[in-house]
């Protein structure tokens, strides 16, 4: 079974990272785009991780982990390379209903990391259940590759044309055909239309 797509704010939100190799600085990287404070604990951090620390992007801790560390944790990401540690580490999150993400192990996940596409205020989460990371990369690739960059500015305006369309499309029927018309100009256009631009052409097709 799928699991739920919960799109959550965790900005400023407390979060703990064991491990400190490769795997764990490709979550943090993701993990700093949406700005939760993150710890991190492990025995021997690599070089990228150091210097994230050294940039006060998060905060290091060079020692085993302790199980004091999941505390005050929002959500907890375990990629030690030691199935042993990450299991532990997961049952403590289970026992204090802390949703936690152990690396290479689903069993012992309660939510899975996703692959992603952000541009802008969109964001697209793509999961295969932990089935099979490599597909989920490659859809995120072929997304990618077919927006062109364009999604977060196509958002942007989106949403300035639906604030006129709140306030002078008196029926959902009527605002939801306009909304549709926008986002097709949007869509088929090489040059995004601005604001204003929209809004006169949903004008001319009503």
């Amino acid at each position: 079974m799928p699991y739920f797509p919960f799109f959550a704010n965790i900005e400023n939100m407390p979060c703990l990272v064991v491990g400190g190799g490769q795997v764990a600085l490709r979550k943090l990287e993701k993990l700093l785009d949406f700005s939760p404070i993150i710890k991190v604990v492990a025995l021997k951090a690599c070089g990228e991780i150091r210097e994230l620390a050294d940039r006060g992007m998060i905060t290091l801790f060079e020692r085993a982990f302790k199980d004091s560390d999941i505390d005050g944790s929002t959500f907890v990401i375990t990629a030690t390379g030691d199935r042993g540690v990450n299991r532990h580490i997961s049952q403590l999150c289970r026992q204090r209903h802390i949703p936690c993400n152990a690396v290479d192990d689903p069993e012992s996940c309660t939510f899975f990391f996703p692959a992603i596409v952000t541009e802008g205020d969109v964001c697209i989460g793509i999961s295969t259940g932990g089935k099979s990371p490599t597909l989920a990369s490659h859809l995120r690739k072929t997304i990618q590759s077919q927006t062109e960059g364009r999604l977060g500015d196509i958002c942007n305006v989106m949403g300035k044309v639906r604030d006129y369309a709140l306030e002078n499309i008196s029926t959902e029927q009527a605002r939801k055909k306009a909304m549709a018309e926008a986002l097709k100009i949007c869509l088929e256009s090489d040059v995004l239309p601005t604001e204003e631009q929209l809004i006169e052409m949903i004008k001319e097709r009503k």
